[in-house]
């Protein structure tokens, strides 16, 4: 399992969905869970449940200029590495 903690803000949440269904096409049998918790303000985090932290993006005050500079593909490239 690889849980996503995001906040429901579109810029969040875009990114949220892209890394759930590039990391669900790349890794067999990989189930990925946006906000198993309530959501954080201000926070990208994508850990594995109950281990590893992947990427996280902790406080971040607007424009969340942080986020936007992440390569996403980038991101999801070493999270599939890691998993594989």
């Amino acid at each position: 399992f690889v849980q996503i903690s995001s906040t429901q803000c579109q810029h969040f949440k875009k990114r949220a969905l892209k890394v759930k269904e590039d990391l669900e096409s790349a890794v067999p049998g990989v189930s990925v869970i946006i906000n198993p918790e309530k959501p954080r303000r201000g926070c990208l985090e994508i850990r594995e449940e109950g281990g590893e932290v992947f990427m996280s993006l902790l406080n971040m005050p607007r424009p969340f200029t942080a986020m936007k500079k992440l390569d996403m593909d980038e991101v999801i490239q070493d999270i599939v590495k890691k998993i594989s």
